[in-house]
Protein backbone atom coordinates (compact mmCIF):
# COMPACT_ATOMS: atom_id res chain seq x y z
CA UNK A 1 0.00 0.00 0.00
CA UNK A 2 2.79 2.44 0.90
CA UNK A 3 4.68 1.59 -2.29
CA UNK A 4 1.55 2.21 -4.37
CA UNK A 5 1.04 5.56 -2.65
CA UNK A 6 4.67 6.51 -3.33
CA UNK A 7 4.24 5.60 -7.02
CA UNK A 8 1.09 7.70 -7.25
CA UNK A 9 2.83 10.68 -5.62
CA UNK A 10 5.80 10.35 -7.97
CA UNK A 11 3.51 10.19 -11.02
CA UNK A 12 1.48 13.18 -9.81
CA UNK A 13 4.56 15.26 -9.09
CA UNK A 14 6.08 14.33 -12.47
CA UNK A 15 2.88 15.22 -14.30
CA UNK A 16 2.78 18.51 -12.34
CA UNK A 17 6.27 19.31 -13.66
CA UNK A 18 5.14 18.58 -17.21
CA UNK A 19 2.03 20.69 -16.81
CA UNK A 20 3.98 23.64 -15.39
CA UNK A 21 6.58 23.35 -18.16
CA UNK A 22 3.82 23.49 -20.76
CA UNK A 23 2.20 26.42 -18.99
CA UNK A 24 5.45 28.39 -18.99
CA UNK A 25 5.85 27.80 -22.70
CA UNK A 26 2.31 29.05 -23.35
CA UNK A 27 2.86 32.10 -21.13
CA UNK A 28 5.39 33.35 -23.70
CA UNK A 29 2.71 33.17 -26.38
CA UNK A 30 -0.22 34.35 -24.24
CA UNK A 31 0.79 37.99 -24.71
CA UNK A 32 -0.45 37.73 -28.30
CA UNK A 33 -4.00 37.82 -29.63
CA UNK A 34 -3.51 35.35 -32.48
CA UNK A 35 -0.95 32.76 -33.47
CA UNK A 36 -1.25 31.39 -37.00
CA UNK A 37 -0.06 31.27 -40.57
CA UNK A 38 -0.36 34.05 -43.13
CA UNK A 39 -2.75 32.71 -45.75
CA UNK A 40 -3.14 35.80 -47.94
CA UNK A 41 -1.92 39.35 -48.47
CA UNK A 42 -4.85 41.59 -49.42
CA UNK A 43 -2.83 44.81 -49.60
CA UNK A 44 0.45 46.06 -48.15
CA UNK A 45 -1.50 47.12 -45.05
CA UNK A 46 -3.88 44.15 -44.76
CA UNK A 47 -3.03 40.47 -44.37
CA UNK A 48 -4.98 37.34 -43.51
CA UNK A 49 -3.73 35.18 -40.63
CA UNK A 50 -5.63 31.91 -40.67
CA UNK A 51 -9.19 33.17 -41.17
CA UNK A 52 -8.61 36.60 -39.53
CA UNK A 53 -7.96 39.82 -41.46
CA UNK A 54 -5.34 41.99 -39.76
CA UNK A 55 -5.09 45.66 -40.77
CA UNK A 56 -1.46 46.60 -40.16
CA UNK A 57 -0.81 49.82 -38.25
CA UNK A 58 1.88 52.13 -39.61
CA UNK A 59 1.89 50.78 -43.18
CA UNK A 60 1.21 53.42 -45.85
CA UNK A 61 1.71 52.46 -49.50
CA UNK A 62 0.54 55.83 -50.86
CA UNK A 63 2.86 57.49 -53.31
CA UNK A 64 3.79 54.30 -55.13
CA UNK A 65 3.29 54.13 -58.86
CA UNK A 66 0.91 51.45 -60.13
CA UNK A 67 3.74 49.23 -61.36
CA UNK A 68 5.71 49.69 -58.14
CA UNK A 69 2.61 48.79 -56.10
CA UNK A 70 2.10 45.66 -58.21
CA UNK A 71 5.76 44.73 -57.76
CA UNK A 72 5.42 45.20 -53.99
CA UNK A 73 2.28 43.02 -53.83
CA UNK A 74 3.98 40.21 -55.76
CA UNK A 75 6.96 40.44 -53.43
CA UNK A 76 4.82 40.43 -50.26
CA UNK A 77 2.71 37.48 -51.40
CA UNK A 78 5.76 35.50 -52.41
CA UNK A 79 7.57 36.11 -49.15
CA UNK A 80 4.92 36.27 -46.42
CA UNK A 81 2.28 33.69 -47.39
CA UNK A 82 2.86 30.50 -45.43
CA UNK A 83 4.90 32.15 -42.66
CA UNK A 84 3.93 31.47 -39.03
CA UNK A 85 3.25 34.64 -37.05
CA UNK A 86 2.04 36.13 -33.78
CA UNK A 87 -0.45 39.00 -33.83
CA UNK A 88 -0.72 41.62 -31.07
CA UNK A 89 -3.40 44.20 -31.86
CA UNK A 90 -2.57 45.38 -35.38
CA UNK A 91 1.11 44.41 -35.25
CA UNK A 92 2.41 41.10 -36.62
CA UNK A 93 5.64 39.34 -35.68
CA UNK A 94 7.34 36.25 -37.13
CA UNK A 95 6.93 33.12 -35.01
CA UNK A 96 10.49 31.91 -34.53
CA UNK A 97 9.60 28.54 -32.98
CA UNK A 98 7.83 30.00 -29.96
CA UNK A 99 9.85 33.22 -29.82
CA UNK A 100 9.44 36.34 -31.91
CA UNK A 101 11.55 38.99 -33.59
CA UNK A 102 11.26 42.43 -31.98
CA UNK A 103 10.90 44.07 -35.41
CA UNK A 104 7.31 43.73 -36.59
CA UNK A 105 6.28 42.75 -40.09
CA UNK A 106 4.57 46.16 -40.17
CA UNK A 107 7.98 47.85 -39.87
CA UNK A 108 9.54 45.54 -42.48
CA UNK A 109 6.80 46.26 -45.03
CA UNK A 110 6.91 50.02 -44.40
CA UNK A 111 10.69 50.00 -44.85
CA UNK A 112 10.27 48.16 -48.16
CA UNK A 113 7.67 50.75 -49.25
CA UNK A 114 10.05 53.60 -48.38
CA UNK A 115 12.88 51.90 -50.32
CA UNK A 116 10.61 51.46 -53.36
CA UNK A 117 9.52 55.12 -53.19
CA UNK A 118 13.16 56.20 -53.15
CA UNK A 119 14.00 53.90 -56.05
CA UNK A 120 11.08 55.01 -58.20
CA UNK A 121 11.96 58.68 -57.68
CA UNK A 122 15.75 58.48 -57.63
CA UNK A 123 16.85 55.59 -59.75
CA UNK A 124 14.51 53.19 -61.39
CA UNK A 125 12.21 55.66 -63.11
CA UNK A 126 13.50 57.22 -66.30
CA UNK A 127 11.68 60.59 -66.20
CA UNK A 128 12.21 61.35 -69.90
CA UNK A 129 10.44 58.26 -71.24
CA UNK A 130 8.39 57.31 -68.16
CA UNK A 131 9.63 53.77 -68.28
CA UNK A 132 10.27 51.67 -65.21
CA UNK A 133 13.38 49.53 -65.09
CA UNK A 134 12.85 46.27 -63.24
CA UNK A 135 16.11 46.30 -61.36
CA UNK A 136 17.76 42.91 -61.11
CA UNK A 137 15.67 41.21 -63.81
CA UNK A 138 16.36 43.82 -66.46
CA UNK A 139 12.82 44.00 -67.83
CA UNK A 140 11.43 47.34 -68.99
CA UNK A 141 7.76 48.28 -68.75
CA UNK A 142 6.02 51.51 -69.70
CA UNK A 143 3.77 53.00 -67.04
Amino acid sequence: MKIGLVHILIVLSFSGVLISAGTEMNTTNSNFDIRGTITNVLSPSSIVVGMNVVNLDGVDPSGLYRFTYSYLMDDLKGYYIGKDVFVKGNYVYFDLQGAYNSESINEMIQKEIMDLRDQQYYGWLDQSSYQFYGGYTGFRVSI
